[in-house]
């Protein structure tokens, strides 16, 4: 016979799993969970994310594609629209060379007498046109026979006709592009000379690719990771690309070459890019676009890699989300399964005191109340502290701008001279002020009034905010006393002060309407470039002296 104490120790052997498990039943009962309820609830919302991920990871495919190809098409009409007018202002200055009337004169009387004097008054002429026109690298004239007569450089002299200029055809200006040596090409701008409705000869101009080659460096959407290239037609059907510097630049010119690609049939994909073709005005050839797939791929992966994000995100709300449904619906149960037990038992407890659900739903009305009052209070007192910040950021701007004109007034540009003073010595690069003064003002007041003069105040102010850069200054100094502060940092290449003197003067002098009337005025400007020892009034002053000098010497001269 067993001993009778076996059954018992048997029992007390397995006890310790026996003990594992119903403690980890007990630890669900107390908590109020039940494992199949919460997995039926896991289970509703994981197949509703899971597709959700799916539709929205397409969905995001397709739009990041359809948005770059849209963006990179009006990329490429901007490209091109930039590029047409820049070919366009190249026959504006051969137009306005052509237009010299004592040049087509002197030309006709040199073909008929051969007279070299009026060859050399020609080249005169076309120095004093070129001179202003910085991208001119020099000007020609042909005789009604296609004869070379004269031509100058853009440096002075006269020079011998080393570079030939194409043979006009026709009674319309055109551009040639001509390769001299290396990759960087040149443009013949061709028209015709005619007086009386005769045709005399022909003028060409021969400029540089400066302002061309900005815009095929400017992309506007940096982030497309994309190019602008400029393909010009060398032979018939066979384009030389512009602008292409590296492999890849290079492969697309190719395949462009080998693609059956309409102009301006919108984006085309070629192996991992996204390319654009579209056909330029004025010369023959095509403005090339293009845009990496692979900044595409990038995005995309980082729009993935979010939502992957939000779905576990998503995924952990909804598990406890679950949690709580399976308590709010496993607890009652478990209360009045505990409540039969005591029934059962015939134990004082049987009674179920607590409320489950009614109180939830007072709870939530007070709440939304008291929210609706705090609410209500933020908002008023925001709006008060946004009419408080914008009141404050008035006064600002009434403090440091010219009322009349909206620029810079003189104490705030004195400012901010101190400040450019400062950040030029600790960072380096140059600063430049122009002081520039109206000529011809005062008897605009006098004859027509001060509303007048008011008008041709703020016309000036508005050319000469056309004339600075983004972190350059224009200021009102006081009456009609104006100033311009000029910022080079290193690596900065701005126009040459004195260059920009002139255009301040050029713009300043274009006619005003004031009241109904055609009025003038000019301008003296004065330049002073700052020193490290400089303080900024030092500065002023000797711009001020530089623009009274340039007064003086002109009223001499009147």
């Amino acid at each position: 016979m067993d001993p009778p104490g076996k059954d018992h120790d048997t029992r007390q052997r397995k006890s310790p799993f026996g003990m594992i498990h119903a403690r980890n039943r007990h630890l669900l009962r107390r908590l109020g969970l039940r494992p199949r309820l919460f997995t039926a609830f896991l289970l509703v919302a994981l197949v509703p994310l899971g597709l959700l991920f799916v539709l929205q990871y397409h969905h995001t495919r397709s739009l990041n594609l359809a948005f770059t190809e849209v963006s990179l098409e009006r990329v490429a009409q901007v490209q091109q629209r930039r590029l047409n007018v820049e070919l366009g202002r190249m026959l504006d200055h051969m137009d306005l060379v052509a237009s010299r009337t004592q040049m087509r004169l002197s030309l006709r009387a040199y073909t008929r007498t051969g007279d070299d004097m009026h060859r050399q008054l020609i080249e005169r002429i076309l120095q004093d046109a070129i001179d202003p026109i910085t991208i001119l690298d020099g000007a020609w004239i042909r005789d009604a026979r296609g004869q070379w007569v004269a031509g100058v450089r853009q440096h002075g002299g006269l020079d011998q006709p080393d570079i030939q200029p194409p043979l006009q055809e026709g009674s319309r200006g055109r551009l040639d592009v001509h390769w001299p040596d290396g990759d960087t090409p040149m443009i013949w701008v061709s028209g015709p000379l005619e007086l009386d409705d005769e045709n005399i000869g022909s003028v060409h101009l021969l400029m540089r690719f400066d302002e061309l080659k900005a815009v095929l460096e400017d992309f506007p959407h940096e982030g497309l990771g994309g190019k602008t290239l400029l393909l010009v037609e060398e032979h018939e059907l066979e384009y030389r690309p512009v602008g292409a510097t590296m492999r890849t630049d290079l492969f697309l010119c190719e395949q462009r070459r080998e693609f059956p690609l309409a102009s301006g049939s919108g984006p085309v994909r070629v192996c991992d890019y996204l390319m654009v073709v579209l056909p330029l005005d004025h010369v023959p050839g095509e403005v090339l676009v293009y845009a990496s797939l692979d900044v595409l791929t990038a995005a995309l992966r980082e729009q993935t890699r979010f939502m992957l994000w939000s779905v576990l995100f998503m995924l952990l709300l909804c598990v406890l989300m679950a949690l709580a449904f399976t308590r709010m619906i496993s607890r009652p149960v478990t209360v009045l399964a505990r409540a039969t037990r005591a029934l059962r038992e015939h134990r004082g407890d049987a009674l179920v005191r607590e409320p489950f659900w009614g109180e939830f739903t007072e709870l939530t009305r007070s709440f939304n109340q008291a929210a609706g009052i705090i609410t209500r209070r933020t908002h008023d007192l925001n709006r008060e502290l946004a009419a408080r910040r914008h009141a404050q950021r008035q006064l600002t701007e009434l403090a440091n701008t010219d009322a009349l004109t909206g620029l810079v007034n003189r104490r705030r540009f004195m400012e901010i001279l101190e400040s450019r003073m400062q950040d030029s010595l600790e960072l380096g690069g140059r600063l430049t002020l122009l002081y520039l003064d109206l000529d011809g003002f005062k008897p605009i007041n006098d004859q027509l009034g001060h509303d007048a003069g008011d008008i041709v105040l703020q016309v000036v102010a508005e050319r000469l905010r056309h004339l600075v850069r983004g972190k350059d200054t224009a200021a009102r100094l006081g009456g009609d006393e104006f100033a311009l502060l000029l910022v080079d940092d290193n690596g900065d290449r701005h126009p040459d002060p004195r260059r920009l003197a002139r255009r301040a003067e050029e713009q300043l002098s274009l006619p005003i309407e004031a009241k109904g009337r055609l009025v003038r005025v000019g301008c003296s400007v004065g330049v002073a470039i700052a020193a490290p020892e400089d303080k900024p009034q030092d500065v002023l002053n000797r711009a001020d002296a530089a623009m009274y000098r340039i007064k003086q010497a002109r009223r001499k001269g009147c």
